[in-house]
């Protein structure tokens, strides 16, 4: 039997996948602000006059989740709970959105780890704003972190159409 709730109106403005995708961001930023302030203050453009390194890191965030959050959650939505097919739940793909967060971020941080370590960098010099080691660690964390958001939002996505395929090839076999 189905029950049809209603949401809070803060739940349907920012659902969970949403506002774990927002928060992630903003705490990630918040670390990378006390690596390198001028990564926000100098090699961005200012933003609502926003003068605190770390406000101006929260406001970005959040600016910069919109896109990337809302593309997974649409996408993610559509694979998993569109069609006639046996729907995923939203708990698996919530789960799927933390495993990837978690992921990413190990990845990412990792990365700027070894920059830290090694003062050298896997990407192109041109990349880079300028070659101070603050600002190699925190661009080199930030381009990882959205290299990998991709790869790990789209084995998500599989997992969440390979989960589906399952259930209904089970559901058609009983």
């Amino acid at each position: 039997m189905r029950r049809d709730r209603k949401l809070p109106a803060e739940k349907a403005w920012m659902p969970p996948r949403r506002r774990l995708i927002v928060c992630w961001a903003i705490l990630h930023d918040q670390y990378l602000v006390r690596i390198a302030p001028e990564h926000f203050t100098e090699y961005h453009e200012p933003l609502w006059g926003i003068e605190n390194p770390r406000l101006l890191a929260t406001a970005l965030a959040f600016g910069a989740s919109i896109g990337p959050g809302l593309i997974l959650g649409i996408v993610c939505a559509v694979a998993g709970r569109r069609g006639s097919a046996k729907k995923v739940s939203p708990r698996f793909i919530l789960l799927g959105a933390v495993v990837v967060v978690c992921s990413v971020e190990l990845v990412a941080s990792g990365s700027g780890f070894w920059v830290f370590r090694t003062n050298r960098t896997f990407y192109p010099e041109s990349w880079f704003p300028d070659e101070t080691l603050p600002i190699r660690i925190t661009q080199t964390i930030q381009i990882t972190s959205y290299l990998a958001s991709a790869v790990f939002s789209t084995f998500l996505v599989f997992a969440i159409l390979r989960r589906r395929r399952m259930a209904s090839s089970s559901r058609e076999e009983s």
